[in-house]
């Protein structure tokens, strides 16, 4: 065993945010990913004119009809923010947090042979052989393998029992033949 990473305990806010940022990258790579960065860009552009409107009209005596528009707008701003961030592949925030949250039931073990991954979860393991990672990111405090089939493996820096985060980058560029992506 070369490597070997425990994965419990509570998911951060800087995690679910670099998380999100993954998602949103990996998004970008496909063809309907690219298409639909038009529509996020508009989306996200009408939310932060939202946002500055807002805040403009803060000092101002405003009418009744308008007091009553701002309110409206309160829950569709947040909205818009964050479906225009998902869709320009900025960050995929909401389903970052859906994810981390659903994997989230029991702790798993990760280890690294020069052949193969295994992945302990519920007293059941899974092998990977090193082919079937679609790409691999890293975050400060995380790496994020996508494998085939949409699994993750999501490996805290902080957890590595046996080896360093810096040799477990170089060994995964020599291992998947791509390059770590920096988050």
């Amino acid at each position: 065993m070369l490597f070997s990473v425990r994965q419990a305990g509570p998911f951060s806010p800087g995690l679910v945010w670099e998380y999100g940022r993954v998602l949103g990258r990996s998004r970008r790579k496909t063809l309907p990913g690219k298409l639909i960065l038009v529509p996020g860009a508009y989306i996200l552009f009408m939310g932060i004119v939202f946002t500055v409107g807002m805040l403009a009209s803060i000092g101002e005596p405003l009418t009744e009809r308008e007091e009553l528009g701002l309110l409206a707008m309160v829950p569709l701003i947040p909205a818009l923010l964050l479906w225009g961030m998902s869709w320009c592949g900025f960050s995929r925030l909401p389903a970052a947090l859906a994810r981390l949250l659903r994997g989230r039931q029991s702790p798993e073990d990760s280890r690294f042979y020069p052949n193969h991954i295994t992945r302990f979860r519920d007293s059941a393991y899974t092998d990977y052989p090193y082919q079937a990672v679609r790409d691999v990111y890293e975050g400060r405090t995380a790496f994020f393998l996508l494998m085939e089939g949409g699994q993750l493996l999501l490996l805290l820096k902080s957890g590595f029992i046996q080896g360093e985060p810096g040799a477990f980058r170089r060994f995964m560029d020599e291992k998947c033949g791509k390059p770590v992506i920096k988050v």
